[in-house]
């Protein structure tokens, strides 16, 4: 099984501070608000490989903002505390001449291969990568919710990170959570004057238009990434509505908000209802409009895991 665990030696973190080429040199794996992602290859060490480090910085385009600052600064220290096989793992932080999270390298991010899939006119994932990308991030989830304590806040798909053939698929991107009370509601006695950060196409009907936000607004969200894992593009792009049964078309300025936004998308007519059975099941269970009717991350996982038995028993016996 392919796990890497958070390394939380503090000598090893010490002596492995690096020296950080120019950014031309470093390939770039993503980007977000006010930081980007690039990849360090690093050298090897005493004759031995060392795996390469997912660098996240402060993009250098954006003015110095403290915000961006200490919200890397509070997302090392996260993930510095967890250590779970479907969450990536944390490597190292410095706050030197260039402040820099150092995780662990993935191979692609899912919306990566989402895009990738359009380029290629490749047709929606198969039901059994969607089903393991519900167990695996899933269980990352369940672990923040019931561990943790804490509210992921950007659930979409360019925060999952997919290694191989989907043998293996990791959360990331933890610099907007929000701590979570015993009821699994935000706690505002310990979030202070932080608030909902999530990219709005992918929010809950509670984000949207008011409401307690809570561990299920992530489920919402997660619900739409087994729709972007169908439907190839994200929720609520703006689209014709020859691509979906209804149409769902939002406005081309994004400083327009879109009325869409907080709904469930309509199902792709490509979508044959039969053979994604399965997955179109987690995806109407998450994206109920009331929170109460959604299930829970753990419940999530159990059925997927369910799912993916007897779809597995169907094939040998075929």
């Amino acid at each position: 099984m392919d796990v890497q665990t958070p390394i939380k030696n503090e000598k090893f973190l010490k002596e492995d501070i690096i020296n950080i080429p120019p950014s031309p040199f470093l390939n770039r794996l993503g980007y977000g608000t006010g930081v980007s992602v690039l990849q360090l290859v690093r050298s090897p060490r005493a004759g031995q490989m060392r795996s390469p480090w997912a660098l996240k910085m402060i993009n250098k385009k954006v003015k110095p903002n403290r915000i961006f600052s200490e919200r890397l600064q509070a997302e090392a220290a996260l993930l510095k505390k967890m250590s779970h096989p479907n969450i990536v793992g944390f490597r190292a932080f410095d706050k030197g001449k260039i402040l820099y999270l150092g995780m662990e390298a993935c191979d692609i991010s899912l919306g990566d291969m989402i895009e990738q899939r359009v380029e290629i006119d490749d047709g929606p994932f198969s039901p059994k990568h969607i089903l393991k990308v519900a167990i695996d991030v899933g269980n990352a989830l369940d672990y923040l919710h019931t561990k943790m304590l804490i509210l992921h806040g950007d659930m979409k798909s360019y925060n999952i990170l997919v290694n191989g053939d989907f043998n293996i698929c990791k959360l990331c991107d933890f610099g907007v959570t929000l701590p979570l009370d015993e009821n699994g509601a935000v706690d505002q006695t310990k979030a202070g004057k932080a608030v909902y950060f999530g990219t709005e196409a992918w929010s809950a009907p509670e984000v949207i238009h008011g409401g307690v936000i809570g561990y299920k607004s992530d489920v919402f969200s997660y619900g739409l990434v087994f729709w972007e894992m169908m439907a190839l593009m994200p929720p609520h792009l703006n689209i014709d509505d020859t691509t979906l049964d209804e149409s769902v078309v939002c406005l081309d300025d994004e400083d327009i908000f879109c009325d869409k936004y907080g709904t469930r998308p309509a199902i792709p007519v490509n979508i044959c209802s039969e053979k994604y059975a399965d997955p179109l099941a987690l995806f109407y269970c998450c994206t109920e409009s009331l929170p109460a009717m959604r299930p829970s991350a753990r419940h999530i996982v159990l059925c997927a895991e369910d799912m993916m038995t007897k779809m597995i028993s169907s094939i040998v016996s075929e």
